[in-house]
Order: structure tokens, then C-alpha cells, then sequence
């Protein structure tokens, strides 16, 4: 009986194909939303791990704004001034303290005219950074050694991709309304879109071409040896005392992975309730499909029940069939999940971040769990019109019209 039971439950299924796929829609957006969650959460996680690594765990990052909320500050006004930041270089066990600044620059060569962004940093220590610690070269030409040096360093793109003549060592760039600056060199790639895509130049030659003084951001980075924690309060004590940025953040990659963390929890939690919600949407689509089905089928649950099929035989076929409809909105989720966090992860790759998806590191056991979820799922909400279903007495059902 069980047999025939799910041959007339498939049969059903697909003949209310249409039906069937609306009525498991929240469903489907459900398991969607919670693939994506179990595909993407790793692999955010190792790629913010990854560009944390790519700066080691002795660097510390200064940026205004409240600890809460770093990267507003970076939007607003507030600006370190540069001595505030250079008076870090006498704690005990900072290697370096270096301003960090900003901003979009129209720019002309050979006569084609666009946009690139560029960084203000100081050329010892940018140098350190790159060739230190990401261990990154010059593809040509040579690092400017004097800040007053009207020189600048293009990322590997922004050298090679920009223009259509690709720009090199001893080119020379306009910068702004007409101000020439050659090009000292071309760095390889960093991996990150942003960086390859930018230029660097000297705080002295970046203030010459706006009016801005001071630092959006500062880099630290600490001598082998000491504890970074320590090195990082006694960077807000100090910090506490200038008056011109009076809510700032000390970013340590301690505290980096918290904040990716939180924000990451954040992020799972809206999803899982709005999971949840569509869970319970695609519950009440399929008890109000169910009763639907009970109702143009009365005359069939009479026919079955007049050559022997007995109440329990009915509870369990409606209920196989509540339960398959919900598996049937878990297997299309799965499958639009699992394809949305593939397409997401490819996206990323164009802005540098890569591995963001695998299919390696699905959890296929959890996958299974998932589709057995939508299929409980499905037989509960189906249980109360299964029930109705199997309440029926033959000779009413076989009246019914």
C-alpha cells in the first residue's frame, strides 16, 4: 500500500506542479538563505584571515571613529594630524608610526584622461610594507627614497590596464589642473583590486595637489618581541592626549577578528530569522495547499476507502505528500543556494578575493540534514488536513460534489 501510496503522491505533484512549486516557495527562499549562510561563512572568514595575514599580527591600524562603528570614520572629517602620529615612534617597541591618506585624482597621459586613487604614505615605510611584509617587488624602476622627490609608484593594473599604452618607469603623469609627476615605479600584483588598481605618492607631493592636511589613517608597526596588546593601550594613552580626534580606534588584528566576527554573527542572525520567517510562510503555503487538495480529492479518499484502504493508509498518504512537497522546496533551495554562493564567490574573485566558495568545503552531511528538515517540515504542516482526510467516512466522501 505504501507503494502505491507514493506513485498517487508523485502523480499528484506533478499534475499541481505549478501549485506545488508556489506553495514551497518560502521554503525554498528558506533553505537558500541558510545554504548560503553554511557555503559563504567559511570562506569570509578565511579571506579576512587571509588579509589580515597578509599585514602579519604586528600592525596596528589608527583610524577616527568610535571602536563600534571604525569604519565610519573614514567617511567623515576628522583627520589625525601628522605630528600626533609621528610622536608614536617614541614608545618602546614601534618600528614605525606612519600617516595614512587618500583620495580620487583626475589624471592625464598621453592624452587619455581618467580617474585613480591614491594613497599619501611615507616611502621608507610603505616600502617595509610591501616588500617586508607581503613580500612584493618592483616589476621596474626603483622605490623614490626622498619624500620631496615630485615622484609616484603605480599598482600593477593601474600601470598596465589604465591607459592604453601601458605607463613605465620615466613616464610622466599629470596629476590634477597640470602638475607632472613621474613614475619611480610599477609594483607587482598585490592580489586585491583596490591596491593594484591605485597609485602612491609622498605626503608632500599629495598636499601639494589638495588642500588637505593631516591623516584619515595611520599604520603601526611593532619590533619583534613585544606584546602588541600592551603597545596598542599605551598607543591610546597617547593618542587620548592630542585634542583634534577625540573618538578613534586601535585596530589590532585581534581585534580586526572580533569585529569580522561580530559582524559576521550579525549578518548569520538577520538571515537565519528571515529564514525562519519564510520557513514558517512556506508551513502555512503547504497546510493551506493541503486542505485544498483534500477538498478535490474527497471523491478518491472515498473510492479508497470503499475497496479497503483504512484511515491510517489516507493520514499517511497526504502526509507523504505534505512531506514530499516540502522536500521538493528543500532540493530546489538547496540547488539555487548552492548556485548563488558559487556565483558570489566567482564575483569576489574580481575583487581580489578568492576561495570565498568551494564546493570542497560544503557540508554535505549538513546539506542532508537540511532536506530532511523540509521534509518533517512539510509533513507537519500537511498533518491536520491528512487528518481531516482520513476522518472521512466513505459514503459522505462518495456524495461529496
Amino acid at each position: 500500500m505504501l507503494k502505491q501510496s507514493i506513485i498517487l503522491v508523485l502523480k499528484g505533484i506533478r499534475y499541481r506542479g505549478m501549485r506545488s512549486f508556489l506553495t514551497v516557495l518560502g521554503i525554498v527562499i528558506a533553505v537558500m538563505l541558510v545554504v548560503c549562510i553554511f557555503a559563504l561563512g567559511s570562506g569570509v572568514q578565511s579571506a579576512a584571515s587571509k588579509m589580515l595575514s597578509m599585514f602579519g599580527s604586528d600592525m596596528i591600524a589608527l583610524m577616527p571613529g568610535k571602536e563600534t562603528n571604525p569604519i565610519s570614520g573614514l567617511f567623515g572629517d576628522r583627520r589625525f594630524r601628522e605630528r600626533d602620529i609621528t610622536a608614536l615612534n617614541s614608545i618602546p617597541g614601534v618600528r614605525f608610526a606612519s600617516p595614512v591618506d587618500i583620495a580620487a585624482f583626475n589624471t592625464e597621459f598621453n592624452g587619455e584622461k581618467e580617474t585613480i586613487m591614491v594613497h599619501a604614505v611615507k616611502w621608507r615605510e610603505m616600502r617595509v610594507v610591501f616588500e617586508e611584509m607581503q613580500g612584493l617587488k618592483l616589476t621596474e624602476g626603483t622605490w623614490p627614497t626622498n619624500d620631496t622627490e615630485s615622484k609616484v609608484v603605480l599598482g600593477y593594473t593601474a600601470a598596465n590596464e589604465l591607459f592604453k599604452r601601458g605607463v613605465h618607469a620615466g613616464d610622466e603623469i599629470i596629476f590634477g589642473a597640470s602638475k607632472r609627476i613621474m613614475v619611480s615605479g610599477v609594483l607587482d600584483k598585490t592580489g586585491s583590486r583596490d591596491d593594484d588598481n591605485s597609485a602612491y605618492m609622498s605626503f608632500d607631493n599629495f598636499h601639494m595637489l589638495t588642500d588637505r592636511r593631516g591623516a584619515i589613517s595611520a599604520m603601526v608597526k611593532i619590533l619583534p618581541g613585544y606584546n602588541i596588546e600592551i603597545i596598542a593601550r599605551q598607543i591610546r594613552a597617547e593618542l587620548a592626549k592630542q585634542e583634534v580626534v577625540r573618538d578613534f580606534t586601535v585596530l589590532t588584528s585581534k581585534k580586526v577578528n572580533q569585529l569580522v566576527g561580530d559582524i559576521l554573527g550579525m549578518i548569520e542572525f538577520v538571515l537565519v530569522v528571515i529564514a525562519l520567517v519564510s520557513l514558517l510562510v512556506g508551513a502555512v503555503g503547504i497546510t493551506n495547499t493541503m486542505y485544498t487538495s483534500v477538498l478535490e480529492r474527497t471523491k478518491q479518499i472515498g473510492v479508497l476507502k470503499a475497496i479497503g484502504a483504512s484511515s491510517e493508509n489516507i493520514l499517511s498518504m497526504f502526509l507523504i505528500e505534505a512531506g514530499f512537497i516540502g522536500l521538493f522546496g528543500g532540493i530546489v533551495g538547496l540547488v539555487t543556494g548552492i548556485l548563488s554562493a558559487y556565483l558570489i564567490g566567482l564575483s569576489a574573485t574580481t575583487f581580489g578575493i578568492s576561495n570565498l566558495f568551494s564546493f570542497a568545503a560544503l557540508d554535505y552531511l549538513g546539506l542532508f540534514v537540511i532536506l530532511v528538515i523540509t521534509f518533517v517540515t512539510g509533513m507537519m504542516a500537511g498533518y491536520f488536513p491528512a487528518r481531516r482526510a482520513s476522518k472521512m467516512e466513505a459514503a459522505e466522501a462518495l456524495r461529496y460534489e
